[in-house]
């Protein structure tokens, strides 16, 4: 079960220490040459608009703007898709216009470039949208500040949307011809990975069930993050929801039958690979083999894989195949403002980012270093909040800082300045989607002579550029880990166990309402218990990323995390079961079950020993979850301090 929590495709893992392999993003998807090509095309093609009106610096704040577009773009649907990228460009423009009204004004620009950390932190803790928005807010005002542009305030703000918007253009040229393609593939990789469990031997299976659960996750948030243009309700979205609906309730099945220590009859696990061909472009299943359902399980396996199969043949959806719920504007507002007012880790998120970033400033107005600006920027982009692991990011982007510079300057020495410099200029754009899905060191070694470039033309500095932002970044770094890391304790103590407490607060509200089919609070409470534990594998590989002395620390939450998720897969297929036939279990055994789940979240909040408490006397049909159950509180009693 070691593998459930490590990226296989990591070669290094076993010799590389963890802040050299962290992430950017916590799944990588190996980008394609047709996003490679847009975000080359978004960049350069501002530069020769600019080259061809006779003046290259022309195209440099819409170049700007077009690649804090392109790079906004992480995929998903295309509705989810426009607003990141809206979201990037109005913080950029906005942060343009506050740095250029402030340049000049001497040691004036440190309150405000605090004061714009400040905004900026807060504005992060609304979502992925507002993350983005807020990181371009942050970054424009300090290039504003640090920068010469020409253009005036409000002029320099309009080329700035104006290259986003031909980011935003080449990024959603597809959407007349395939609106719902981005859905369609996300429920088409669901089914991909479900079929692979279907191919993993028994001990293997852990891993393809860990990056199934993560596939679903990411494919419910495409698809939910999409809205449909009609005035009533949406057919295909509709549904598409059903069809990941159908995918999960296969994989409980199967899960289900292991537990009774048999194999999915072949024909089934055909018919799953002839789903997702079908959602694949391909023609849709006839319909499933006849397969002897002599148990529960199977018949929950034959029922699930049957529905599946009609769905994909075009059947109505039925009302249970689509359980979820819709939150408002209303409901997501109160809840942004409540992170902002209430929430503790935004407010020091806050106080870390303004004090590093007023310490940036500061430096740059004791003209210690040529071009300081570079200093903030790094500030910033190291100390993004939802971007994993402070320290691994302020390694990776050093070193990755230290090679892009190398590179910057063997470019600036050989390429002579003007046109010829728009080629180094599309090369590094086009390799920043792979550099972003990767880490952060190969991130900033593409993105470091990008930007020298882009700014060389503007300043014509040459190749002594690259060394000013070299001397700069490490300063960055520097000011990162002496005061946005090693003051701050909680730093040294990963969030695994808040998010470990509150997986199993989840599976103890999804077991309570698990066996009644009558409750449609159900299938909600079933994603969000298997939501939290993906995001709780999420923080444990970041956590992983930091020094040795959390790092081991964190480790000892392996045997937990595995004996929690035995927890709620065991009660997902007894649910399957007692859905097609098995005995229910009563309902004080259940509620017994869940309230040992509360008392062990309790336990672990308050950081006290969770082997006191006795265990569930629970019924037959509830067994397996008892045991579970027992596994994890014995797992929790006996492992060493966190």
């Amino acid at each position: 079960m070691t593998g459930l929590f490590r990226r296989p495709a990591d070669r290094l893992a076993d010799v590389a220490p963890g802040w050299l392999l962290e992430t950017v993003r916590p799944v990588q998807v190996r980008p394609r040459w047709g996003a490679m090509a847009r975000v080359a095309a978004s960049v350069t093609t501002p530069l020769v608009v600019g080259l061809a009106a006779g003046r290259i610096t022309m195209g440099l704040l819409p170049a700007m703007g077009a690649m804090a577009a392109a790079l906004a773009d992480r995929g998903g649907s295309y509705r989810a898709r426009i607003i990141r990228i809206a979201s990037a460009a109005v913080g950029g423009a906005a942060g343009y216009m506050i740095g250029h009204a402030v340049r000049g004004l001497g040691w004036w620009t440190v309150p405000v470039v605090v004061v714009v950390s400040v905004v900026s932190a807060l504005i992060s803790t609304s979502g992925a949208a507002g993350s983005l928005s807020a990181l371009q807010l942050l970054v424009m005002t300090v290039l504003g500040i640090g920068v010469p542009y020409p253009e005036t305030s409000l002029a320099g703000a309009l080329a700035y949307l104006l290259g986003a918007a031909w980011a935003l253009v080449l990024s959603v040229a597809a959407w007349p011809l395939r609106p719902r393609a981005a859905e369609e593939a996300a429920v088409a990789q669901v089914y991909r990975e479900l079929g692979r469990l279907f191919e993993e031997p028994g001990p293997e299976r852990a891993v393809a069930l860990s990056a199934f659960d993560t596939t679903l996750k990411n494919a419910y948030e495409t698809v939910f993050g999409a809205r449909s243009s009609a005035a009533g309700p949406d057919p295909e979205r509709t549904r598409l929801i059903a069809l990941l609906n159908q995918a999960s309730q296969i994989r409980h099945a199967l899960v289900s039958l292991n537990q009774e220590n048999r194999e999915p009859p072949p024909e089934i696990a055909g018919t799953v690979r002839a789903i997702t061909d079908a959602l694949s472009g391909g023609a849709p299943p006839t319909g499933l083999p006849g397969c002897e359902a002599d148990s529960p399980a199977l018949r929950a396996l034959c029922s699930a894989v049957q529905d599946a199969v009609e769905l994909v043949s075009g059947a109505d959806v039925a009302a249970e195949q689509l359980p979820y719920e819709r939150v408002g504007y209303g409901t997501r507002l109160r809840s942004v403002w409540e992170r902002m007012r209430y929430g503790h880790l935004t407010r020091v998120y806050a106080i870390r980012l303004a004090l590093c970033m007023g310490a940036a400033a500061a430096i740059s107005e004791l003209h210690w270093i040529q071009r300081s600006y570079w200093t903030m920027l790094t500030v910033a982009l190291v100390l993004k909040p939802d971007f994993g692991s402070v320290f691994a990011r302020a390694m990776q982007r050093g070193i990755g800082t230290v090679v892009g510079a190398v590179i910057g300057t063997v470019i600036l020495s050989v390429v002579p300045y003007g046109p010829a410099i728009l080629i180094p200029i599309a090369i590094f754009a086009a390799l920043l989607p792979y550099g972003q899905q990767r880490n952060w060191g190969l991130m900033s070694t593409f993105q470091v002579p990008l930007v020298v470039l882009l700014v060389d033309l503007l300043t014509g500095a040459g190749p002594k550029l690259a060394e000013i932002r070299l001397v700069d970044t490490l300063i960055g770094c520097a000011i990162v880990l002496l005061l946005g890391y090693l003051p701050w304790p909680a730093n040294w103590q990963a969030p695994v166990g808040p998010r470990f407490a509150d997986a199993v607060s989840a599976t103890a509200r999804y077991l309570r309402h698990a066996f009644d089919r009558d409750d449609p609070r159900r299938a909600l409470l079933h994603r969000e218990a298997f939501d939290a534990l993906a995001d709780l594998r999420t923080v444990f590989q970041r956590a992983l990323t930091e020094p040795p002395m959390v790092s081991r620390r964190i480790t000892t939450w392996m045997p937990a995390m595995t004996a929690l998720e035995h927890v709620a897969d065991a009660t997902a297929a007894t649910v399957a079961r007692t859905d097609h036939g098995a005995p229910p279990p009563s309902k004080e055994a259940v509620q017994a079950a869940a309230e040992s789940l509360d008392d062990i979240a309790d336990s672990v909040r308050a950081g006290r020993p969770t082997g006191d408490q006795p265990e569930p006397a629970g019924d037959d049909a509830l067994a397996r979850v008892d045991c579970a159950l027992r596994g994890l509180r014995a797992t929790l009693s006996e492992a060493p301090s966190r």
